[in-house]
């Protein structure tokens, strides 16, 4: 069995004898799945539990360590998000004012409900946009129009496109670029030295490699602009950073902002993707909603090619998890590592996920 280490923290970090057993578990459905790497961060009650598995690449040896950096796909949204809140309470940008008022995107002007699309609208996925009009990787994209399914504001569809519109909506509003924008607003303030946007030529050779479902290596990926809605690359113990600080408990948000983030804004049911689990998950501004026996939970996916990656956070107690795997079977391990660190569940948030994955 490839090893797990684990380390806690109480002020400083230390290691701990008691987290032994969660990193053999952790480290045998690892090796259940076939997954070559993962970085895991658990907090209860203040007290963080980090834990790395496996190697970089499969094809390699140098092991995953506590700052090697993996793709956080999806869960780049939820950063985006927090900007944009920050933003709002600043007065630099409103919800519910067409995003075209402020920057007359070229790729929605020949859209009437394109021009219609909120901030909103945006975090809680109800632009009627396709999740990408062409790959998000391709430059072309820039001059690519937007196409509406729906009606914007109408109903639910997850879109990565309105996550991009409504960043170079507010690189146009700030002047600054995204990578800047997240590095002052989140990366310098909540210790995330590791976590960019773009690749970094330095930084690269921390980067862990993705891996197809039979383990073999994927040829790995340089994001050479920034992408709120996919880009974000990060470590699990910088990410958790910002889940314990930003959502949980709300710093730099007001009171109002902060209950944005926890309250279900759209109910999540995409007619393109219905499953049974639609009931117990809805869509806040930025984060996805999990409601079970009545108890609310905050959480995100993220899937690139080659990395999966999943948190989950209790918006009461603090508890949290943060999850990042470079395989395509991440997504088939969420529920065991949910388990084995959170306690026995159906966890419906991972069955919506797989659906729209």
């Amino acid at each position: 069995m490839q090893a797990a280490t684990a380390a806690a923290s109480a002020g400083g970090r230390q290691a701990d004898a008691a987290t032994g057993g969660n990193a053999e578990n952790f480290a045998a459905i690892m090796q259940r799945h076939g997954i070559p790497g993962a970085q895991l961060v658990h907090v209860r009650e203040g007290r963080e539990q980090a834990f790395e598995y496996g190697v970089m690449r499969a094809d390699g040896t140098r092991p995953v360590q506590a700052d090697t950096l993996f793709q956080a796909a999806s869960l780049s949204k939820v950063v985006g998000a927090y900007i944009t809140l920050r933003l709002v309470d600043r007065g630099v940008i409103e919800l519910d004012r067409p995003l075209f008022e402020y920057w007359p995107s070229p790729r929605a002007k020949d859209n009437p409900q394109a021009r219609r699309i909120t901030a909103r609208m945006v975090l809680d996925h109800t632009t009627g946009l396709k999740n990408w009009e062409i790959s998000p990787s391709n430059p072309a994209i820039d001059g690519t129009p937007l196409q509406s399914l729906f009606d914007a504001g109408a109903r639910y569809s997850y879109s990565g496109e309105g996550f991009y519109l409504l960043q170079r909506t507010l690189e146009h509003l700030t002047g600054k670029r995204w990578e800047q924008l997240a590095r002052e607003e989140v990366f310098d303030v909540f210790g995330m030295p590791g976590s960019r946007y773009m690749t970094d030529p330095e930084s690269a050779v921390r980067n862990a490699s993705g891996h197809r479902q039979d383990g073999s290596v994927m040829a790995d990926r340089v994001f050479g602009w920034e992408n709120t809605a996919w880009t974000l690359v990060t470590t699990a113990r910088e990410y958790s950073s910002f889940l314990q600080r930003a959502l949980y408990r709300g710093e730099g948000l007001s009171p109002a902002s902060h209950a944005l983030l926890k309250t279900p804004s759209s109910n999540a049911d995409d007619q393109a993707v219905p499953v049974p689990v639609d009931p117990y998950i809805d869509w806040s501004l930025g984060v996805g909603l999990e409601t079970v026996d009545g108890r609310t939970r905050l959480w995100h996916w993220g899937d690139n090619p080659g990395f999966k990656a999943f948190f989950l956070l209790d918006p009461e107690s603090g508890e949290s998890l943060v999850l990042l795997t470079n395989s395509e079977n991440g997504l088939d391990a969420y529920k065991d590592v949910l388990r084995l660190f959170l306690g026995e569940g159906e966890y419906p948030a991972v069955d919506w996920a797989r659906a729209q994955s």
